[in-house]
């Protein structure tokens, strides 16, 4: 063994099939030293991982790319919070708890020192003890109720939202019947969720799946091109006038694909229970991807592995067709 691979073996240091340095790497090293100082700057996370791999040339791109992935990632499970300080942002462990769903495994989350777990998410088996005290919660109180029930409260929407996510949407139309007029000059530039079907598509170039061009009335999820960026919006179109209202975040514009495709009688998940995969058919709200992430796996980019309970805790949050 070299001196290269000594210290690879002795930090645990390994590549993804790229070759570069691989994402559970990376996403480990930043929360062993966020657990362990209490509180890390985001240049103090840079210039450690900088130093650590500089024997293994890794390119500063790279490398920052895989960190801003690893960060979000730690982010969204609930590991970390983020601060903003007079030096720039920095990072902190959240309390340590450990999330039950009935399922037979639960995770582990914040500052929970355990240094044999090294995945993206730490789950153990139910039955398996830790030397530590930490505190249990049920998933579905870490996740809080439905996201965009809080959405619909801060919109003026309702005082007590109820039902699914139709709600949200219904709301937002009203917003969009009374919003800024909308030229529909340039029809190449918009693209809106109209069709129908499991595959969502993309509204980049040429519109697929659900996506289509404008071609009649309605209200609906839309994308516009402005310059090099997308807008997501709500557009109203009634003959050749429209109006629409751009929601404050993307994620308030999923939770309105979510309620849109369940007016319309279809589903927003699949899940096959031989294979105990669940399939995203509308973009995941945050709020669904991080229940994923904490009880599953990955399979894709809106594909994962649950457990039938985890299923359930999810499919409450997104909802069914009426």
């Amino acid at each position: 063994m070299n001196a290269l691979d000594a210290w690879a073996e002795a930090i645990e240091f390994k590549r993804d099939e790229d070759g570069r340095p691989s994402l559970d790497t990376v996403l480990n090293h930043i929360r062993g030293a966020i657990i362990e100082a209490g509180f890390v700057s985001r240049g103090r996370i840079t210039s450690g991982l900088k130093e650590s791999y500089r024997p293994f040339a890794v390119d500063d791109t790279v490398l920052r790319e895989i960190t801003e992935e690893a960060l979000r990632i730690l982010l969204l499970s609930g590991d970390i919070d983020q601060f903003t300080t007079s030096l720039g942002r920095g990072y902190a462990a959240t309390p340590p708890r450990r999330i039950g769903w009935r399922g037979d495994k639960t995770a582990l989350l914040g500052a929970v020192s355990d240094g044999r777990l090294k995945t993206i998410v730490r789950q153990i088996p139910v039955s398996e003890a830790l030397s530590d005290a930490v505190a249990s919660v049920d998933l579905a109180d870490e996740l809080g109720w439905a996201e965009w029930r809080s959405i619909l409260l801060e919109l003026g929407g309702a005082d007590s939202p109820s039902g699914n996510a139709t709600g949200l949407f219904a709301h937002a139309r009203s917003c969009a019947i009374g919003g800024d007029r909308f030229s529909l000059d340039e029809p190449d530039k918009i693209a809106v969720v109209s069709g129908r079907g499991e595959f969502f598509g993309k509204a980049e170039d040429a519109p697929s799946g659900r996506w289509q061009r404008v071609t009649g009335d309605g209200c609906f999820p839309a994308a516009v091109r402005a310059g090099y960026a997308m807008r997501g919006v709500l557009l109203h179109i009634s003959g050749t006038e429209a109006t629409a209202w751009q929601p404050p975040t993307w994620d308030i514009w999923r939770w309105l694909v979510v309620g849109h495709t369940l007016e319309q009688g279809d589903p927003v998940l699949r899940y096959d229970r031989v294979s105990s995969t669940l399939d995203f058919l509308t973009p995941p709200p945050r709020q669904a991807e991080r229940a994923a992430l904490i009880t599953g796996a990955q399979r894709s980019a809106w594909s994962w592995t649950v457990d039938e309970d985890a299923y359930a805790v999810i499919a409450g949050l997104m909802g069914v067709p009426r």
